[in-house]
């Protein structure tokens, strides 16, 4: 029964062993890669650009209710009440408009960023493949939010992808 027991234990060793050479698991910090390509700058331009655009559009629309605001003020006295109703319910359906774009514009600014950071993942993702086939790896794991306990720096490809596409990565 011991020599089973051993037997079974030195073939799961093996096969464990095997299985293992198979594999060829490598780590990339994606992440490092896309803030030194040089699209970046256009990048966060445009997202600047992007969100004070959408400042100039809320300032518009405060502008617009407090001109509205102020008018009704003023014509209130003279106003009947059919126009008071009318005038009031306008003023109402601009703070909800206003209370509404704030709410989206900081939904609004995220996608915009990842519209525009698409491209530069897809081409970093793109050199990625191309080391990961040229090299054999079976798998990379990317190091910006995996937790792993321990990779070994020989297995990390970021330097070789940011050379792949001639960055500098200190």
């Amino acid at each position: 029964m011991r020599i089973k027991h051993l037997l079974c234990t030195v073939a799961i060793v093996f096969f464990s062993f095997a299985a293992s050479a198979q594999t060829k698991v490598g780590t990339v910090n994606i992440n490092i890669i896309v803030s030194k390509l040089p699209e970046i700058a256009q990048v966060k331009a445009g997202i600047q650009a992007y969100e004070k655009q959408l400042q100039s559009d809320l300032k518009i629309k405060l502008d617009a209710y407090g001109k509205e605001v102020e008018e009704a003020n003023k014509a209130f006295a003279t106003m009947t009440e059919e126009a008071k109703k009318k005038k009031q319910q306008e003023i109402f359906e601009l703070e909800s408009d206003i209370q509404k774009f704030r709410q989206n514009a900081a939904q609004l600014a995220q996608l915009k960023q990842e519209e525009l950071m698409r491209p530069l993942y897809k081409k970093v993702g793109n050199a990625v493949a191309t080391i990961a086939k040229e090299e054999k790896f079976t798998q990379v794991f990317t190091l910006d939010g995996n937790e792993l306990a321990y990779v070994d720096p020989l297995f990390d490809i970021t330097l070789k992808t940011a050379k792949k596409l001639g960055l500098k990565v200190d």
